[in-house]
């Protein structure tokens, strides 16, 4: 049986989730990095997989999701030897976890892309107050969720919830400080001790953030 094709990119928050998931499951997956900054996911063999032309993407068989959320709960209930992820018989903590990954879709995600977007790929040269304002507006609902449970959407485990939004906060973290917020603090201190954190989540971060700041600079001359 082949393996799934999973079509991504490192710099990728939402990306690197999927990867994240991949690695906690010893889930096997073929890595396809897709070249965004040139173009490859306006491609025509790349708009046949997912015709929204956003990464990543995965490919099982005749299957094709794209959507990095879904393509964590696909490659959790397909593949995974163990659900404590996303607990197949605890419904109720199944939809605090959904409850979570919605946050993070539609709360946090248009907020960090609205920060990164418009300077990596349209060349503005500052980010205005307005949207700093809105990403700690997304911190003080973590920190919210945080004081409650010391995982994202429990006391005994971390999620799929955990990893979706930690792909995220190691990306926003290094632009816009978390000092105010010490429970956000200890989850982040707790979420880098897994074993595939430096390759599967840093690595990208740093560079993602790393491009972020020289087009800031770049873009302001």
């Amino acid at each position: 049986m082949s393996k799934p094709v999973f079509y991504y990119h490192p710099l990728s928050p939402p990306a690197r989730s999927v990867v994240m998931v991949a690695r906690e499951n010893n889930i096997d997956i073929e890595l396809n990095v897709i070249d965004f900054v040139n173009g490859e996911h306006t491609s025509e063999y790349f708009t046949k997989i997912n015709p929204a032309q956003t990464i990543p993407a995965l490919v099982d068989g005749d299957v094709m999701i794209c959507d990095s959320q879904a393509i964590c709960l696909y490659l959790i209930e397909k593949f995974a030897k163990d659900d404590y992820l996303y607990p197949k018989n605890n419904f109720l903590l199944r939809s605090v976890i959904n409850e979570r990954l919605f946050f993070n879709a539609s709360f946090l995600f248009p907020r960090a892309y609205n920060i990164f977007y418009p300077v990596i790929m349209q060349g503005k040269a500052d980010v205005p107050q307005e949207r700093i304002d809105q990403i700690h507006r997304g911190y003080r609902v973590l920190e919210t969720y945080l004081t409650k449970t010391k995982w994202i959407a429990c006391n005994e485990q971390m999620t799929v919830a955990d990893l979706a939004i930690f792909a995220w906060m190691e990306s926003m973290v290094q632009c816009f400080t978390t000092e105010k917020y010490p429970k956000i603090n200890a989850w982040l201190a707790e979420m880098r001790k897994l074993s595939y954190y430096e390759d599967a989540n840093k690595k990208g971060a740093d560079v993602h953030i790393q491009i972020f700041k020289n087009a800031l600079e770049k873009n302001k001359k």
